[in-house]
């Protein structure tokens, strides 16, 4: 029940809910006169108790504070340590150039926060600046600011309402909630009071809230809630209550990073060890170790994962979807659930007219939206003539077209397409019918008329009022019908059959509407009068029944991501049967609920439930970010789209939230892309990028994970067999290694060619390591084999080769040529490098040819010999290092023939059930 006692202060008055109230209990119960407003003294106390009527603003912190933020990540301490230890044994030029990388990276950092602005100061700076308020009598302009609970405020045609309120007094008015609450159409208004149960939003006519356009007529309101406790303040505090979640790949090299400096440390510890028992001096100890700190760190990692994640935000910008977070490209490769608005994104958001209904005959109309591409089908009955039954919408109608857009309200430009279609000429028929007055929509009547001068079949010139409604609004006040170009009762059976098909329509998830008309004596017309009068004694004319269809694009765009094993779900301020009949016409499987009904289920019920939900109606703010967090309760990977205030919390706290590009600032600012074309198809074309992008970064992930685990042994190796004095391979060699041939080849796989059956594969299950078993073991193995051939080279190199360096040398081409083979080898954990695919990608193929040039550049170049320390190798040393990445194919390929076949084995047995 409703808390009926007075509030002692305005905040105590947003725990009311005034729509169970009457005009007079609410002015009674905020101490207000109506006619008069407030005092300008008691003004000045509640907003000195209260404080204004604004939301809260969120600070940002200062710049230093921001850039110091980058170097939280563990990879940029990483960097700055090896930069140290670098400056502590004089290898200057090593410490200047990690250090310069964490500058890139923190650089590259600020730069993506930057885009990030807050959505609470969005919000914020959509308030209304001025009101019209009543106080003392008189009415005045202020400060939006200013208002306190109990202003009476004036809002007209025009306006945006500058604070939550009971409305009083309504004329013709009407209210666009659907930033605010997702309807499609603006809302109807009156003064009725409303039963004493709980309503959202949407379902309080008799509610003003702040920030919504009023797009008709006119209404007095008493203020019942200012800055916080209003709709939009309630939207802000979600907001600064929903953290971000961190993106996956952050988590990944976060994860990666410890398990690198774990085994540096190890191996750098046993290098002590074993440097001190042999009596090795301090300083050589620290140059070995600075080397397996530079080989250990993949220096080159997060540039390159920043340059592959940056063209894919641009390659997405191209098909209109516009990442904010660079790691949100990565992101959307685990999406397996979306939550989307129905309207404008899985719809058009342009009403259209689809079928025609007269006593006598049904029509269908093809073609959707404001285009006036389509035709009219006489699908049942015996008359031919349609004009008269579309007359009243394009009469009695204020709407124009304007290069295939309304100007004025949605449904009345539906039908002016309509009107088009018919071969109806819009100006001509407007001219010729001259319109004498207007009684415009209001809310409880459910209809607009227009008086116009006519001439009857007889030649006598008459005032004809057209009518065009709500269907029972117009049929109510009906006493004849057009049937065959005659007048016939409108009796109980053609009562019965509007019914019906209104029935049947309205199943369809389409709004239906009605038109007549009424032929006056001008001598008994006064213009100035009650034309409310007028509109009795009806002739119905026809039912039209609209919908917002859906996109074409959004059905096969759904059917991808069925497809891709991605679940689709709608979720909508329109109510349940709009939304499911939708939802079928695009192939959303899953019950309809309302959102209120989703709410009140227990926990373990949501839990159980959601996976057999698929649409979701009347939702508020807070049933959406219900919703996502469920889904993230069953592991599932969110996206959420929307376009009004009332998104912008569920947007934020999704996995990936997605702002129609239409939309308001604040779900912008709020989420983590932006779709510029507000289309569904988009979402799924990106998720299908996203994909692609993660598993080229998984690819180079295990390249990565091979050179790190390579590094590992060979300085391990090295130390514990003194090889090469525990320094198999110098500073600049590794640095050469890293950004040359790691750096190359990491480009090449990141834009590798995608991955066949790469849409048809499950999602990555949430927090799903790219270090899984096979992964290791495969990375393991293979570090291992380049281990053993590259000390064995540098052994060999020792032992039979007088040349000093040659070992080192030998080593390092092979390095190079193995990683060549590794890079091959790494775009699949299984697939066999033995077929026409492994050079479909000419990125691959170039860089492949570029670093088998290098590698041998490396040894026989004065220039190069200079730079990376390594001596001339002749062409029978050169053919070792050449053998070494043959025998790393072969072993390889005899793994991955291992790993298919027992794959293939489990899978048989899983169809056999064994």
């Amino acid at each position: 029940m409703v808390n009926r006692s007075k509030p002692a202060d305005g905040s105590a008055a947003a725990a009311q809910a005034w729509y169970a109230l009457s005009p007079q209990d609410t002015a009674s119960a905020l101490g207000v006169d109506p006619g008069t407003g407030h005092s300008a003294a008691r003004a000045a106390e509640l907003l000195a108790a209260n404080g204004p009527n604004a939301l809260p603003e969120e600070k940002p912190p200062p710049a230093w504070r921001r850039f110091l933020g980058q170097y939280r990540s563990y990879m940029q301490l990483v960097l700055l340590a090896a930069a140290l230890v670098s400056l502590l044994i004089a290898q200057w030029s090593t410490a200047i150039l990690l250090v310069a990388l964490t500058l890139l990276n923190a650089v590259v950092g600020l730069r993506q926060e930057g885009k990030a602005e807050s959505a609470m100061n969005a919000l914020k700076s959509m308030l209304t600046t001025t009101a019209r308020v009543r106080r003392d009598g008189t009415e005045s302009q202020i400060p939006a600011e200013q208002l306190v609970v109990g202003d009476v405020i004036l809002i007209s045609a025009g306006d945006q309402v500058p604070a939550d309120g009971r409305i009083i007094e309504a004329h013709a008015l009407q209210i666009d909630e659907s930033a605010l609450t997702g309807e499609s159409v603006p809302a109807a208004k009156d003064a009725v009071t409303l039963p004493d149960v709980p309503l959202g939003p949407g379902e309080q006519s008799n509610t003003a809230f702040l920030h919504t356009p009023v797009t008709h007529g006119s209404g007095l309101v008493v203020v019942t809630a200012t800055g916080e406790d209003t709709e939009l303040g309630k939207i802000s505090d979600m907001l600064s209550a929903t953290e971000k979640e961190e993106p996956p790949l952050t988590r990944e090299l976060d994860r990666l990073t410890l398990w690198i400096t774990g085994a540096a440390g190890l191996t750098m510890i046993v290098m002590f060890a074993l440097g001190r028992s042999r009596d090795q001096a301090w300083d050589a100890l620290f140059v070995s170790a600075v080397s397996l700190a530079i080989a250990a760190i993949p220096e080159a990692l997060p540039t390159v994962t920043q340059a592959i994640l940056s063209v894919g935000s641009l390659n997405l910008a191209r098909r209109n979807a516009i990442v904010k977070e660079l790691p949100s490209v990565e992101t959307l490769a685990f999406t397996s659930a979306i939550n989307s608005d129905k309207t404008g994104t899985l719809t058009m958001n342009q009403m259209t007219a689809v079928e025609v209904v007269t006593p006598t005959d049904r029509y269908t109309v093809s073609g959707t939206g404001y285009g006036l591409e389509g035709q009219i089908h006489h699908a049942a009955g015996s008359s031919g003539g349609i004009e008269d039954a579309i007359l009243p919408y394009l009469v009695a109608n204020d709407a124009t077209l304007v290069d295939g857009k309304v100007v004025g309200d949605p449904t009345e430009g539906a039908f002016l397409v309509l009107a088009h279609k018919a071969g109806l000429d819009v100006g001509a028929t407007r001219e010729r019918l001259t319109r004498l007055a207007t009684l415009p929509f209001d809310p409880t009547y459910k209809l607009m008329a227009t008086f116009n001068s006519a001439v009857d079949a007889s030649g006598r010139a008459v005032v004809r009022c057209f009518v065009k409604g709500a269907a029972p609004a117009v049929t109510d006040r009906a006493s004849t019908a057009l049937s065959g170009g005659s007048t016939v009762p409108w009796d109980a059976e053609l009562s019965g059959r509007a019914q019906e098909h209104g029935e049947r329509m309205g199943g369809e998830g389409r709004r239906v509407m009605a038109a007549a008309t009424r032929d006056l004596d001008p001598a008994d017309f006064d213009p100035d009068g009650d034309l409310l009068a007028h509109v009795t004694d009806l002739c119905v004319v026809s039912l039209v029944g609209m919908v917002d269809p859906p996109r074409d694009e959004s059905r096969d765009a759904v059917a991808s991501a069925q497809d891709a094993q991605i679940r689709v779900r709608m979720v909508t301020g329109d109510d349940v049967t709009t939304g499911a009949a939708i939802a079928r016409q695009l192939g959303i499987p899953g019950e309809a609920i309302l959102g209120a009904e989703f709410a009140a289920l227990p926990e373990h019920e949501q839990l159980s439930r959601i996976d057999g939900i698929g649409v979701v109606g009347r939702v508020a703010p807070e049933h959406k970010v219900l919703l996502a967090a469920t889904l993230k309760k069953k592991g599932d990977v969110v996206a959420m789209t929307g376009d009004g205030v009332n998104d912008a919390p569920a947007i934020k706290s999704a996995d990936i939230g997605i702002a129609m590009g239409s939309g308001t600032d604040v779900a912008k600012n709020a989420g983590r892309m932006i779709l510029s074309d507000d289309n569904f198809a988009t979402i799924v074309y990106a998720v299908e990028q996203g994909r692609k992008l993660y598993d080229n970064l998984t690819k180079y992930i295990r390249f990565v994970l091979l050179l790190l685990v390579t590094f590992v042994l060979t300085f391990l190796g090295a130390t514990v067999f003194n090889i090469a004095a525990g320094e198999p391979f110098t500073p600049p060699q590794v640095l050469w290694i890293h950004f040359v041939v790691n750096a190359s080849f990491g480009f090449a796989l990141g834009f590798d060619q995608e991955s066949p059956g790469l849409m048809k594969r499950r999602p990555r299950p949430r927090g799903e390591s790219v270090l899984t078993r096979p992964v290791m073991v495969t990375v393991g193995l293979a570090g291992l084999a380049i281990t053993l051939i590259l000390l064995g080279l540098i052994k060999l190199g020792e032992s039979h080769f007088d040349s000093d360096g040659v070992g080192n040398s030998m080593a390092f081409t092979a390095f190079a040529l193995c990683l060549i083979v590794a890079a091959f080898e790494c775009r699949s954990e299984t697939d066999s490098l033995l077929t026409t695919r492994t050079f479909d990608s000419k990125q691959m193929n170039w860089v492949a040819l570029a670093q088998f040039v290098l590698a041998v550049a490396a040894t026989q170049m004065d220039g190069f010999r200079r730079v990376l320390g390594t001596t001339r190798i002749d062409l029978r040393q050169f053919g070792w290092a050449l053998l070494s990445a043959v025998v790393l194919l072969v072993l390889w390929e005899a793994g991955k023939l291992l790993a298919r076949r027992s794959r293939g084995g489990v899978a048989r047995q899983a169809g056999t059930g064994a």
